[in-house]
């Protein structure tokens, strides 16, 4: 599923987007707090936010009295999530070899960054290796039922797109099947009889109709390569149809979309696991 290339081409795709990340994808703000309610993260908590973007988890598990130190694969994440969250720690790392020893926090999220890497079993492996024993991992991944950003998106490329090839990664909707997850957390040491999956739903307030369209074009990755690959004629069909899609969740002066995301935590596997997350080591 991917690889040397697919994560090359993520981690430039988010150096490129990190300018316009945090305005752009207010959506995963929404899933931030249950995120958190889901690693058992509170004050004092050591937390590891992987695929911190900007800073969004990090800087509410600070506001808990937690201990939060993000990575993100993109430097220019990194500086923005510095610049948003000067007292707080931020480093370059990748999910696939965090940049930390064994044990070292009692929690590990990724908000919406599984997807995003070229072997999303490893970062659970990775995640399993830097979490205390008894460490809750917890994890956010779409749906692609009551998804209206998805349905949006993906009807107006199946209707206008000119076919472009990027490389291969994983599904958007990675773990979010039970059973897949439920395998691969069980083979990456997590202790499946702690493991949660919950279905999340939020609605995310666009302040245009063009919004969505604007957010893929310049704050993602591999829909933003797709549309930077269309002629003008083709981009402007996609951008058409995205809006008057987006349109018919009117609410007021603001558009309201439903979306929707998998939740999902387990304990590590080891000493503690059937309670709370042992200290951290010194």
């Amino acid at each position: 599923m991917g690889g040397v290339a697919f994560a090359e081409f993520e981690r430039a795709g988010w150096e490129r987007a990190a300018p316009r990340y945090e305005v752009c994808w207010t959506d995963t703000v929404l899933f931030v707090e249950a995120l958190l309610d889901a690693a058992a993260v509170r004050a004092g908590s050591g937390l590891l936010d992987v695929a911190c973007g900007p800073g969004f988890v990090s800087e509410a598990a600070a506001a808990r009295g937690a201990r939060p130190v993000g990575v993100d694969v993109a430097a220019a994440m990194v500086e923005r999530a510095r610049a948003r969250c000067p007292d707080l720690a931020f480093v370059v790392g990748d999910a696939l070899r965090l940049p930390f020893p064994d044990a070292s926090f009692d929690a590990v999220t990724i908000n919406f960054g599984i997807l995003h890497v070229s072997q999303p079993e490893s970062a659970l492996a990775e995640a399993h290796r830097v979490l205390v024993p008894g460490g809750r991992l917890a994890f956010t991944t779409w749906l692609a039922q009551g998804n209206a950003e998805d349905e949006i998106t993906d009807a107006a490329l199946a209707d206008h797109a000119i076919a472009v090839e990027v490389p291969e990664g994983p599904s958007y909707h990675v773990f979010a099947d039970p059973d897949e997850c439920r395998q691969a957390l069980a083979g990456r040491g997590f202790d499946t009889d702690s493991l949660r999956i919950e279905t999340v739903t939020a609605l995310w307030r666009a302040p245009s109709a063009d919004f969505l369209f604007e957010a893929q074009l310049h704050a993602g990755v591999r829909t933003a390569a797709v549309l930077r690959a269309q002629p003008p004629e083709r981009l402007e069909a996609i951008r058409a149809a995205m809006a008057d899609a987006v349109r018919r969740y009117a609410d007021g002066d603001a558009f309201v979309l439903p979306i929707a995301a998998r939740l999902i935590s387990a304990r590590a596997s080891g000493a503690g696991s059937g309670g709370q997350a042992a200290p951290k080591r010194q």
